[in-house]
């Protein structure tokens, strides 16, 4: 009895040992983020799989650093990242961080809404992201980029962990890992997912810690502003198949919130000085940007894809909602009849949820309201993605802009956010019954089994994985329902991270990109001969821009239709390249020719005749073109061939 007493003791004593250095991680989460951050920014550190361009250029310059990734590997699938969106951020470093980057395509491109691209401009303001690229430069750029993207997303999944669960510091604590680490956001870092959860967020705690704190005026002044430029960066990414479905959860949070301070809150002439100058930042940075940028944005939306896409639900395959059970597997396989991203979600425990609603939720709304507004959310988001709903309604409430694929990743996010939810209401309450506690699991794992043996994804998963799934899923049911808080809190932590932290990879510096013989001769070209118009085939459209040579074929996030009309005077071809598209060249002897290749990328094959419309002086290929030249157009070789076949030449008219 004695030496049990004993132990009892010890085990207390770590116990508290463990809470007490938490507690400290908590107090001094701040620091410690400002700490990690300085050091990413010092050592270079980012995820981008700008490391893919090994792939394509492979030749680095004698004695360059050739060891870029420093864990894990670059991602192919993630081509939105390193091939578009990393390349516009960093060839605005190399022309002078201008509204309207030349070197992009032939008639240049929109760096207001163009990928969120760091520029000299009001909208920079609400990209936080962007801010190292002004500051530091290019290499620091990136690292800034997905250091403060992260970091700043931890920080604020805390936040809303605490608003969530009624300021529950632990629980808050495992939302900061739990969603940012999630395969969701990993998979789709860079991009509008990433962009939207952390601007939604960022506005929510804006919102929630100005009423909370509204005793100290500081405070208020600084959370209307974190509102303002959230709001500000939400509305400038311009992606409403997620904006949409977002906004309506922000409304949704409003009115939680307004349930929750409506009788707490007195406001007075200080509220209307700091939300009025709130509100006027965000009309400013809005209106300006979005003026200054209309006749693009225009053309956005009058593209054949993405802007005449027209969404009325019901087409989303009902067993795929379970795909949160495998994405631990996507870091080391690829998905088989689909990519990656596309198919990431949230580990969550909606189904769990949803069979203890009624207990939840009947005659506890008022109390309950954040869980309920949650579920509600979820329960529209699954119906909308399982039902036909009239074109008149999609449109009158915008969810035509939203593809059930996207609609599914808001309901995976609502769904996290209803669980942490959830795990602070069950843990505040009576335990479960063993009974319903076996009702619960066993509904869940026959769903789980159902889902996973008899739908596309038996295609992916073996029998033991499928074992293996289940086995964990109703371990974390079970701990979850017995309050088993350490346990239970140490095993779903273990799985977001093995789940997600793999996903990108750490990487160091840009030398894979501007440490190439080929990048170092484009740049010596440009040097001697600046303001020239090149061309590149293969992947040169989106390598080219990079090194700050303007270039024929970039990829168009705006498409300007006069720019094709040398080629293509009376429009036939228009509903290929009237669309956000890659633009692939093709260097030959042939008739011009556009070639669809899928929805967002096209081919052009020029002929020396059409390059001399355009006055394009400079080639990169992957062949010797010496054949093509004419008595009047003449080819000069200045580089090549490289490892991958590739060479530079001078077009003489």
């Amino acid at each position: 009895m004695e030496f049990n007493q004993v132990e009892e003791k010890k085990r207390n004593n770590l116990k508290h040992q463990f809470i007490t250095i938490i507690d400290k991680l908590i107090n001094a989460r701040f620091w410690l983020a400002l700490l990690v951050f300085i050091l990413i920014l010092i050592f270079k550190l980012h995820g981008s799989s700008i490391n893919m361009w090994d792939e394509y250029v492979s030749d680095y310059t004698e004695g360059a650093d050739k060891q870029g990734v420093i864990f894990g590997k670059p991602r192919p699938i993630r081509s939105d990242e390193w091939m578009v969106q990393t390349p516009y951020s960093l060839s605005q470093t190399q022309t002078g961080l201008k509204n309207h980057n030349e070197m992009i395509t032939i008639d240049g491109q929109n760096m207001v809404i163009g990928y969120n691209s760091p520029a000299l401009n009001l909208a920079t303001l609400a990209k936080p992201f962007t801010w190292g690229y002004v500051l530091l430069g290019k290499e620091r750029g990136l690292s800034w980029y997905w250091g403060l993207k992260l970091i700043g997303l931890m920080l604020l999944s805390f936040e809303i962990g605490l608003i969530l669960t009624k300021r529950n510091k632990y629980l808050a604590l495992l939302t900061s890992v739990w969603i940012p680490f999630s395969a969701a956001i990993q998979w789709w870092f860079v991009s509008p997912v990433g962009d939207l959860v952390f601007f939604t967020f960022g506005f929510l705690v804006g919102i929630y810690n100005y009423f909370y704190y509204h005793e100290n005026k500081r405070w208020r002044i600084f959370f209307s502003l974190l509102a303002s430029i959230c709001a500000s960066g939400f509305i400038l990414v311009l992606y409403p198949a997620l904006q949409v479905p977002f906004g309506y959860l922000i409304l949704l949070f409003l009115i939680a919130f307004f349930m929750d301070f409506r009788h707490k809150v007195k406001f007075d002439k200080f509220d209307a000085v700091s939300i009025g100058l709130a509100i006027f930042i965000t009309g400013l940075i809005v209106i300006v940007s979005l003026i200054t940028s209309w006749d693009s944005l225009m053309g956005v939306l009058h593209t054949i894809y993405p802007g005449n896409r027209v969404s009325v639900g019901g087409d989303f395959a009902k067993k795929d909602i379970f795909l949160f059970l495998t994405n631990w597997k996507m870091q080391f396989q690829d998905v088989v009849y689909n990519n990656n991203s596309e198919l990431s979600s949230f580990y969550h425990f909606f189904f769990v949820i949803l069979l203890m609603s009624p207990v939840l939720f009947y005659k506890k709304i008022k109390e309950n309201s954040y869980g309920f507004l949650l579920f509600i959310f979820c329960v529209f988001n699954l119906i909308w993605m399982s039902v036909r709903f009239p074109t008149f309604f999609a449109k009158i409430t915008l969810w035509s802009y939203v593809p059930e694929e996207r609609a599914y990743l808001a309901f995976s996010l609502s769904a996290i956010l209803l669980s942490i939810w959830f795990i602070h209401y069950i843990w505040e309450q009576k335990k479960l019954a063993l009974l319903p506690q076996i009702l619960i699991v066993g509904f869940n794992l026959g769903l789980y089994f159902f889902a996973l043996y008899t739908g596309n994804l038996r295609l992916y998963l073996s029998k033991l994985e499928i074992i293996m799934i289940l086995v964990l899923a109703g371990v974390l049911i079970f701990l979850l329902l017995n309050k088993r808080k350490y346990l239970f809190s140490l095993v779903l932590v273990g799985v977001v991270l093995f789940t997600g932290s793999g996903v990108n990879p750490v990487a160091r510096g840009v030398n894979a990109v501007y440490e190439k013989e080929l990048a170092q001769s484009v740049m010596e070209i440009e040097k001697k001969d600046p303001n020239q118009v090149w061309a590149g085939e293969r992947m040169m459209h989106a390598y080219l821009p990079m090194l700050g040579v303007h270039t024929f074929n970039g990829t168009a996030f705006t498409p300007n239709l006069d720019s094709w009309k040398p080629l293509d005077p009376t429009g036939k071809h228009e509903d290929i390249y009237n669309r956000y598209s890659h633009i692939y060249v093709e260097i030959g002897n042939n008739e011009q020719q556009f070639e669809l290749l899928n929805a967002d990328a096209f081919v052009v094959r020029l002929g020396l005749e059409d390059l001399k419309k355009y006055n394009i002086k400079y080639l990169v290929t992957y062949e010797n073109i010496d054949k093509f030249a004419t008595e009047t157009i003449q080819l000069k070789q200045l580089y090549g061939p490289d490892t991958n076949g590739a060479y530079i030449y001078q077009v003489i008219y």
